[in-house]
């Protein structure tokens, strides 16, 4: 009877030990984690707004995210990017991208901006691209390409309307008489490649005006 409960009395021990040094270990873990996570919180994200210039000629201005652990920077909230060339890209950044569904404005070296939306560095959704010679394109892009209905106004104020449909577009005259009207480009063009927006609205817009006057003279 006596050994039975020296035996149980060891076996109890034991398990107290047991108990005891894992609780040990449980509140030691707790306690690195919680040290760890303090040594997190004392790491702070600096926000703040400043000008950046790069080794490549390329200069920020505007917000931008610092963390002092990592010793990175990041544009964060509005700024204005400038190339090297001298194209600017006005918005809001995100973790250094773009854009992301906000209304931007892009100005290239040539004359040539954009105002919309981008996606993936790309003209996506809604969006107004105008020429260096001062005409205007307004419709909805994807991938930097128009799609569906688009609007073009050329540099003399002229309204064309048009579609854009597998990589191509084709425009109207608003009014048959822009036959007769004066205009400081040729207007003979039947097509664009609308994968390519360089140019001028001009070149972009024109579709040859001999379908208007026939239309117009079976009209009478």
């Amino acid at each position: 009877m006596t050994d039975a409960s020296e035996t149980t009395k060891t076996e109890m021990s034991m398990f107290t030990a047991t108990v005891a040094a894992t609780t040990d270990r449980e509140v030691e873990d707790v306690s690195k984690r919680d040290k760890l996570s303090l040594k997190e919180k004392d790491l702070p994200i600096v926000h703040d707004q400043g000008f950046f210039q790069h080794q490549t000629g390329d200069t920020y201005d505007g917000y931008f995210e610092a963390k002092k652990k990592d010793r990175i920077v990041k544009m964060q909230g509005y700024g204005v990017y400038t190339t090297a060339e001298g194209d600017r890209y006005q918005g809001n950044w995100d973790q250094d991208k773009f854009g992301l569904n906000d209304e931007v404005v892009i100005t290239y070296l040539d004359g040539a901006k954009f105002e919309g939306t981008v996606k993936d560095w790309a003209y996506f959704g809604k969006g107004k691209y105008t020429y260096p010679d001062g005409g205007y394109l307004q419709c909805e892009f994807a991938d930097n390409c128009p799609i569906g209905n688009l609007r073009l106004i050329d540099p003399n104020g002229h309204i064309w309307l048009g579609k854009a449909e597998q990589g191509f577009a084709w425009f109207e005259p608003v009014n048959h008489f822009y036959d007769f009207l004066e205009t400081t480009c040729p207007t003979r063009s039947k097509r664009f490649d609308s994968k390519s927006l360089h140019g001028t609205s001009s070149q972009l817009a024109k579709k040859s005006l001999s379908r208007s006057r026939q239309k117009l003279a079976s009209d009478l």
